[in-house]
């Protein structure tokens, strides 16, 4: 596959947001650097192959976040690339795209990947709910923590309480 005009927008756009990037053809010939190079991909799967599957995985695999990208115009992409083990699907994003929402779906997840990076931590959930969160991993194609995060969002929107504190908060300073 060659580079594209949406191959320069995107690398454009990212650029745009203060952030390096840099265009890479994955070639199945030629062993892929490591880990270090980058922070997270952004993968074109319009034209995938064995090796762009193998990137993809070798990424996650590092706990490097991927977002893989297609034209909406085309076939469904995101069956073709579930990984089968639930470990890959917190750092694989697969998302549908079109002219007028590509800029928006790259940077909600660079802004998303940019706070997780900040911000982690680790809880302990009974059996019922791990149950609960496999069955969401599977049925809807969605990481654990993806779906919490979703959950706390929501709340975050309704929260009355949580809203007056941070306009007293800001109102201090």
């Amino acid at each position: 596959k060659r580079k594209t005009k949406t191959h320069d927008n995107i690398i454009s756009f990212v650029q745009r947001l203060s952030h390096e990037a840099i265009f890479k053809l994955i070639d199945s010939q030629k062993k892929t650097k490591g880990s270090d190079d980058y922070d997270l991909v952004i993968a074109d799967i319009e034209q995938a192959s064995t090796a762009l599957g193998c990137a993809i995985v070798m990424a996650a695999n590092e706990r490097k976040p991927v977002l893989c990208i297609y034209d909406e115009k085309l076939k469904n992409r995101a069956d073709m690339l579930m990984p089968s083990q639930e470990k890959y699907l917190r750092y694989i994003a697969i998302k549908a795209y079109n002219a007028k929402n590509l800029e928006e779906i790259i940077r909600c997840f660079i802004e998303e990947k940019d706070e997780q990076m900040r911000d982690r931590f680790n809880f302990f959930v009974s059996s019922d709910i791990s149950n609960y969160l496999n069955w969401v991993t599977f049925s809807r194609q969605q990481s654990r923590a993806d779906f919490i995060r979703g959950l706390v969002r929501d709340q975050l929107k309704q929260d009355n309480q949580y809203k007056s504190y941070l306009n007293n908060k800001n109102n201090k300073k």
